[in-house]
């Protein structure tokens, strides 16, 4: 009687093993990778409830030149998707992460953005513009969809909700840069540069497209004269970019200082205070206002 006891037992715990892991199994997500912030919060924003996003480079960290570590790309490899920007941001670390990960889907979500280019090399800062992040997000829904197709209704309505939303903050973009006395904006790096054709801007920055380049003082001194020409107000630090070299142009200028973001990065601030793309994307355009009146 004991001996048939303990069968029944063992057989219990094992049903009920199997019955956890079931429904473990039948709660979890699809995990999904996107490379850094805007890619990220836009593909949460559509993603909702239905998948678990994570963020490839750590938010407080320029994704500029950064490179996983083995166990990271080892974790990117359990995902069912991976949704990058391309335009080599992500360069050379995502082909990488693609030789390690055969099992995952990789999704480039530039794709049908008109990149601006310097000779070879090809800007990418296009999620600055609302009127290219609309492009990204359309490229993301789709991704999604094909990975989740089940859910294809509630990712195109979470969509629908954030295309308006960017499309609100195009117009404003449009008519709020169309009336302001200037037009040239003077910055650390070329991060502006879709915002700057998109809205009918001229960009002015001191440096190159990364934000980790070496400030020239020949171009130092060009800005300098740019600023007193124009009657510049005031000069932009970006992001992570260092602020040493924009506050000696300020002080040979007479400009004054503004930090605007390039939403590439969120900084502790931020993060405590909740800001998000869209927020931040609107915080940017007052800032553009100020800057240009």
């Amino acid at each position: 009687m004991k001996k048939v006891l303990a069968i029944l037992i063992a057989i219990s715990l094992v049903l009920a093993l199997v019955s956890c892991s079931t429904r473990q199994s039948e709660t979890s997500k699809p995990l999904v990778y996107a490379s850094f912030y805007p890619i990220y919060d836009l593909t949460s924003k559509i993603a909702g409830d239905k998948l678990e996003v994570k963020n490839i480079i750590p938010f407080n960290e320029s994704p500029h030149g950064w490179e996983p570590s083995a166990k990271e790309m080892t974790e990117i490899a359990k995902a069912k998707a991976v949704i990058y920007l391309g335009m080599t941001m992500e360069d050379p670390w995502i082909n990488k992460v693609k030789e390690s990960a055969p099992n995952t889907k990789f999704f480039e979500v530039s794709k049908g953005v008109d990149p601006i280019r310097k000779g070879n090399a090809i800007n990418p800062h296009p999620w600055l513009s609302p009127k290219e992040a609309l492009i990204l997000i359309k490229n993301i829904k789709d991704a999604l969809v094909e990975v989740d197709p089940a859910n294809r209704s509630y990712y195109e309505k979470n969509y629908e909700n954030l295309r308006a939303q960017l499309e609100e903050l195009d117009k404003q973009y449009r008519e709020e840069l169309s009336k302001t006395r200037l037009k040239t904006i003077v910055l650390f790096h070329s991060a502006f540069a879709y915002v700057a054709r998109d809205y009918g801007l001229k960009q002015e920055p001191l440096v190159g497209m990364s934000d980790e380049a070496e400030p020239s003082p020949a171009r130092i001194s060009e800005l300098v004269d740019l600023i007193k020409k124009e009657g510049i107000k005031y000069v932009f630090v970006e992001g992570m970019a260092p602020a040493k070299p924009m506050e000696t142009i300020a002080k040979e200028s007479g400009a004054q200082i503004m930090r605007i973001s390039t939403i590439g990065t969120l900084s502790k601030e931020d993060m405590e205070r909740k800001a998000d793309f869209i927020s931040l994307m609107k915080e940017n355009l007052e800032k553009l206002k100020k800057a240009l009146e």
